[in-house]
C-alpha cells in the first residue's frame, strides 16, 4: 500500500505547489497510507525557531496554543515544548518522550490531550543539502491506537525527504484555482463584527486572515475589517435590501500563503423585524486546479508513470516541460500520451480532462 502511495507523494511533490499548500494536501494524503485521526505540521525559520503551524483539525485551539507557546518568554511548559520539538533530531513518538521532562509532561497534559492528539510522531525535517531544519511533521493517533511500528518510522523518512525536496523547488507562480471542497458558513454584523461560525468557517477564517501564524496575532479575528472590500461588500448587501435587489450576491476573493479564499455574502434578515440585519459569509479554500485533477486521476486505473504523465498533461504543461519535470525524455513523454491515449481510447487534451473530473464510473 505505501509502495503505491509513494508515487502519489512524488507527483505532489513534482507540482511546484507553494510550500503552504503543498503541506496541507501532503498532510490530507498521508491518511492513506499513515492511519491518523489528524495531522500537523510547524515550519521553522533560519534560526531554527518554530514560526507557523498548519494543523488538519476544525478546532482553532491548536493554533491558539501555538502562538501562546511562541508568545511565551518565561521558563514554563510552553518554551520548553517549543524548544524540545524545534530540537529534535529523530523521529520520536509522544510515548518515547513522556515522562522526561516534566514540563513537556504538562503541556502533553494540559494542552494535547483536551485536543485528542494522545500518541503521536514526530518527524524532523532536514534540507538534504545544507543540514537545515524546514520543521517538524506530526501524525497523531488516538491513545487506543496501535503505536508506531518500525515499518512506519521507515516509511516516514521517506515522506521527511520528500517534503524537503518539495521545499526546496521553485513553485509555478501561476496556479489556476476553482471551488474547494474545503468550505464553511460565518456570520457578521454590519460593523464586520464575528458573530457565528461553524467549525470549518473559523479554520478558513483563520487561514485567510493570516499567511502565518505568530506571536503577532490571534486565530480567529473578532472583527474582519482586515479584508479589503468587506466594507464594499456590506454596503452593496444593505443597499439590495433597501432597493429590493434580491439578486446581488457579492464575492469578494482573499489570497495569501495558504492560498485563494472566497467570501459569498448575503443578508439574514431577522423575520420578527426587531433588529438589524446580519452578513451571512459563505467561505471557500480555493483548490488548485491540478489538486483537484490529482484527487480524481487514480479513478482511471493507471500505471504511476501514466499516472503522472496524464496528470502533468492535463494540468496544461507542455510536452517539454512534463518531460524536465520528470527528467525524461521528449520521446518518452510522446510515447505515454499515445498509450494512455489509446487505453482510456481518448483524442485530445481536453477529452483527457473531462474524463479525470467526469462522475461516471470506470
Amino acid at each position: 500500500m505505501r509502495i503505491q502511495q509513494s508515487h502519489r507523494l512524488e507527483q505532489l511533490a513534482h507540482m511546484g505547489l507553494p510550500e503552504q499548500i503543498f503541506i496541507p494536501a501532503l498532510l490530507q494524503e498521508l491518511h492513506h497510507s499513515i492511519p491518523s485521526f489528524s495531522n500537523t505540521f510547524c515550519w521553522q525559520d533560519d534560526k531554527g525557531n518554530l514560526n507557523n503551524i498548519y494543523d488538519e483539525s476544525l478546532s482553532t485551539d491548536a493554533i491558539n496554543n501555538f502562538i501562546t507557546a511562541l508568545s511565551s518568554s518565561e521558563p514554563d511548559k510552553y518554551t520548553h515544548t517549543t524548544k524540545w520539538v524545534s530540537e529534535i533530531d529523530k523521529i520520536t513518538t509522544t510515548r518515547e518522550f513522556y515522562g522526561q521532562c516534566s514540563q513537556v509532561a504538562e503541556f502533553y497534559k494540559t494542552i494535547l490531550l483536551p485536543l485528542g492528539y494522545q500518541n503521536s510522531c514526530y518527524v524532523p525535517i532536514n534540507c538534504p543539502q545544507s543540514g537545515r531544519r524546514l520543521g517538524v511533521l506530526m501524525i497523531h493517533r488516538k491513545r487506543r491506537d496501535p503505536d508506531f511500528s518500525e515499518s512506519e518510522r521507515t516509511y516516514l523518512s521517506y515522506v521527511a525527504n520528500t517534503i524537503a525536496l518539495a521545499c526546496q523547488r521553485p513553485s509555478d507562480p501561476d496556479l489556476s484555482t476553482i471551488d474547494g471542497w474545503e468550505q464553511g458558513m460565518l456570520i457578521i454584523n454590519t460593523d464586520a463584527q464575528l458573530q457565528y461560525g461553524c467549525s470549518m468557517g473559523l479554520k478558513l477564517l483563520a487561514l485567510a486572515s493570516s499567511a502565518k501564524f505568530d506571536n503577532s496575532n490571534t486565530a480567529v479575528p473578532k472583527n474582519i475589517k482586515c479584508f479589503s472590500g468587506l466594507s464594499t461588500l456590506i454596503n452593496n448587501l444593505l443597499s439590495s435590501k433597501k432597493n429590493h435587489n434580491d439578486t446581488i450576491n457579492p464575492v469578494l476573493t482573499e489570497s495569501n500563503s495558504w492560498g485563494e479564499f472566497k467570501l459569498r455574502g448575503f443578508l439574514i434578515n431577522d423575520l420578527k423585524n426587531d433588529g438589524l440585519p446580519q452578513i451571512g459569509l459563505h467561505i471557500c479554500w480555493q483548490e488548485v486546479f491540478i489538486l483537484k485533477l490529482f484527487h480524481r486521476i487514480k479513478r482511471l486505473n493507471l500505471t504511476p508513470r501514466q499516472e503522472t504523465v496524464s496528470l502533468f498533461y492535463a494540468a496544461g504543461l507542455q510536452l517539454q516541460s512534463i518531460a524536465n519535470k520528470l527528467e525524461i525524455s521528449l520521446h518518452t513523454v510522446k510515447e505515454h500520451i499515445r498509450n494512455i491515449s489509446e487505453r482510456l481510447q481518448i483524442k485530445t487534451r481536453a477529452d483527457l480532462i473531462a474524463l479525470i473530473l467526469s462522475d461516471v464510473a470506470l
